[in-house]
């Protein structure tokens, strides 16, 4: 792979912002592109993946039975269902209106076509519904499915969040991903040439033997793409996982709060301040299942955490992004 050096005359987002956030949160785009406080309904509809589709059937090593999905407790019930039921509830907890039906859990591209296209449209005709969101992977999206995309975002909100989860062939090897770096890449690519959809990424940090040469790294390749937003998560063990079994047999250890701090504020130290992020890790409680490490239950001080070390270091996202690439396969 090879980069350029093309400066980039993009307007830059400033931090700290009016309420001392030192990293674009992506509830500042979602303000900014709808005019209000917007909230997911997380919805489940897929049941697998090409990972766990293929000859080994065991998926990704940290992928629980419900494919990872944060929210599985309504997925037996039809779609219009879920939507409606988890609608309530946001609305009564929160006070909002506008929402975004986001379709988590396996690889929601890997389905029948005339399926994928009926939840879509379903989703997008429920009341107060601005947009939708698909989990899926980068080995998951046909030219049947980019025009799909590309259509239904000429009417409405679209966004696919893409596991890529590394930029690196060995984490992903570790990871039992079954897709490479390049085939992330190309369909970063594809998604934005020929749907011209939102585009939003997953990433783990908290990998063995990870860099921090490998981290800046990872900053400095996203950008370069046309990437939209970025997901964080820490790798963590769900019961009943491959990574469990690792766990147990002592050949993986989680990073500590403090460790995975470091690494986050290292990334968004060079990523591009106009990216959003849209979560800084992950969260699972012990009722759905977490193993280790504990702090993964605790849905605020990660965050929490990692905004006062920036605060104390008068640190930001994007305090040392100069320029923006051009990067090539």
């Amino acid at each position: 792979m090879q980069a350029g050096a093309e400066e980039t005359t993009v307007p830059m987002m400033t931090f700290p912002d009016q309420n001392g956030q030192r990293y674009y949160a992506i509830n500042q785009f979602y303000q900014q592109r709808f005019g209000g406080k917007v909230y997911k309904i997380v919805v489940s509809v897929a049941y697998t993946c090409p990972n766990r589709s293929s000859s080994s059937g065991d998926g990704c090593i940290f992928c629980d039975e419900w494919g990872s999905a944060g929210v599985h407790q309504t997925k037996d019930l039809p779609l219009e269902e879920q939507i409606a039921k988890n609608r309530t509830y946001l609305t009564r907890r929160y006070r909002v209106n506008r929402f975004l039906v986001y379709f988590q859990a396996f690889s929601n591209t890997y389905t029948r076509f005339s399926e994928l296209e009926s939840n879509m449209a379903l989703a997008l005709k429920q009341q107060q519904v601005y947009g939708i969101i698909l989990g899926t992977r980068p080995d998951c999206l046909p030219p049947e499915v980019l025009e799909l995309l590309r259509q239904t975002a000429e009417k409405s909100f679209v966004s696919v969040e893409l596991g890529v989860q590394s930029f690196n062939e060995e984490k992903l090897q570790f990871l039992r991903r079954g897709h490479t770096v390049t085939q992330s890449i190309k369909a970063i690519e594809a998604l934005h040439a020929q749907s011209g959809i939102h585009i939003g990424i997953h990433l783990i940090f908290g990998l063995p033997h990870e860099t921090e040469t490998e981290i800046i790294e990872t900053a400095r390749i996203i950008n370069t793409l046309p990437i939209d937003s970025v997901k964080l998560h820490n790798l963590h063990v769900l019961r009943d996982t491959p990574l469990e079994v690792e766990y147990r047999n002592h050949r993986f250890q989680p990073v500590d709060l403090d460790t995975y701090a470091e690494k986050v504020i290292l990334f968004l130290e060079h990523l591009s301040p106009n990216i959003p992020i849209q979560r800084l890790a992950a969260y699972a409680s012990l009722d759905s299942g977490l193993v280790a490490p504990p702090w993964t239950a605790n849905r605020l001080q990660p965050a929490q955490e990692i905004q006062k070390r920036m605060s104390d270091r008068d640190t930001c996202q994007g305090i040392h992004f100069k320029k923006r690439c051009i990067y090539s396969i």
